[in-house]
């Protein structure tokens, strides 16, 4: 490949970088927050969940009742038995006292929860093109690199050919040299496909055509954060939505329970009465009027009360269970990513301050010994090699630790 041509690659690549590094990762959040279907559908639950609270604590509607009493059945005359009238009836259910204020409080619960469920549907979804975003950014830094790369090899190669044909280089250091070229030009491929993936991924999470470029910038990873496992912890179980929400879920099993105790007492209804009667011959009859009230005797004869207080108590037992084991497993993922960030952050300062400077100045030192005739062409390859695997492994490293600063967050529930 002619140095013209690597060094055009080179230039177009660095110049789209600068041109599109004002992409906002924030902005496409933003977007996949407000186009994905399931967010909107627990959105539309909340709203039902605020209306539930409504009509719960609201009493029934009275009823109105309307009869044509105690008439002959042969005639259904009014004016022949001084019991037929026309009879009106309004009734009207009361609940016993603290049954709505017991049925609004587990309405409010469940809202609280879907709230809750909403944050960590929006925590995971954040945390899915965070990572996807450095992940395309991850491979477009590489790219950058082979391609640098490539420059130099394409510049090696040119000398390598000028020493060859005056007999001072042989000809398998200049296919080795040339091999490791083309490697690192087949790797273009596979950079290709996979940043065009990562585009359709990211482009398909917030609802858009698959081809629309995704402009990233170049990583510098914040590296005084602090990853102290005690501190992250307490952060976890202080902001973590999933928590929030098991705790809550435990809280309206509760209060299920004390509705239910609640519900097995009687409701009372009330009525007034007035009846209407017309004059029989002579007789004179005087309208009636009634007053009443009336109740269910609380037996529960088929233990359904008994069961939903059950039902409401066992399954309360159930989700402190499940507390526990999410906790416990936060809790091992925490340790993991946080030593893991550690890690990286060691070999990040590791490979910027002590090994690229160093194998750049071998390389630099084989290259004029190489040129003077003063070392062979294996000290110079190894030396290439080497430098080559040691940037990849430096922006490798940036990436992870970024990776682990995102789970790390998505772990808490909030930024670090």
């Amino acid at each position: 490949m002619n140095w013209k041509i690597s060094s055009l690659i080179i230039s177009l690549l660095l110049f789209s970088i600068s041109l599109f590094a004002d992409e906002d990762l924030e902005a496409l959040v933003n977007i996949a927050m407000e186009v994905n279907p399931e967010i909107s559908m627990i959105e539309f639950q909340i709203h039902a969940l605020s209306e539930k609270e409504i009509f719960v604590q609201k009493f029934m509607d009275p009823m109105f009742a309307i009869e044509y009493s105690n008439v002959p059945y042969d005639t259904w005359q009014l004016d022949e038995n001084p019991m037929s009238g026309i009879q009106l009836k309004l009734k009207q259910t009361i609940p016993f006292p603290g049954k709505n204020s017991k049925r609004k409080a587990v309405a409010e619960s469940e809202g609280l929860i879907k709230n809750h469920q909403l944050a960590e549907l929006k925590l995971q979804l954040k945390d899915k093109i965070q990572k996807a975003y450095y992940q395309l950014s991850l491979t477009r830094e590489l790219k950058a690199n082979s391609l640098k790369h490539i420059l130099l090899l394409d510049e090696l190669i040119e000398t390598m050919y000028s020493k060859y044909e005056i007999g001072k280089s042989t000809q398998s250091d200049l296919l080795r040299m040339t091999l490791m070229n083309e490697t690192l030009l087949d790797a273009l491929e596979d950079f290709e496909q996979k940043e065009i993936a990562i585009q359709a991924a990211i482009n398909s999470i917030v609802n858009r055509d698959l081809n629309i470029y995704i402009d990233t910038e170049k990583l510098n990873p914040n590296l005084d954060l602090n990853f102290n496992y005690d501190k992250v912890l307490d952060s976890v179980i202080q902001n973590r939505p999933l928590l929030k929400k098991i705790t809550e879920t435990s809280k309206m099993k509760r209060l299920s329970f004390q509705s239910a105790q609640r519900e097995r007492m009687p409701d009372l209804t009330i009525w007034a009465g007035y009846r209407f009667r017309q004059d029989i011959g002579e007789m004179e009859n005087v309208d009636f009027a009634s007053v009443g009230f009336s109740f269910p005797i609380p037996l529960d004869l088929k233990g359904r009360t008994k069961a939903k207080m059950n039902n409401a108590k066992f399954m309360e037992l159930a989700v402190n269970e499940t507390y526990e084991n999410v906790v416990n497993k936060i809790s091992e993922m925490l340790l993991m990513t946080t030593s893991g960030a550690d890690r990286q952050k060691n070999k990040i300062t590791n490979y910027t301050n002590n090994m690229i400077p160093n194998a750049e100045k071998v390389f630099i030192s084989e290259l004029k010994s190489y040129e003077n005739g003063r070392a062979n062409f294996a000290d110079l390859y190894n030396a290439q090699l080497q430098l080559i695997q040691f940037e990849k492994i430096l922006i490798k490293s940036k990436y992870k630790f970024k990776m682990y600063e995102i789970t790390i967050e998505t772990l808490i529930g909030d930024n670090l």
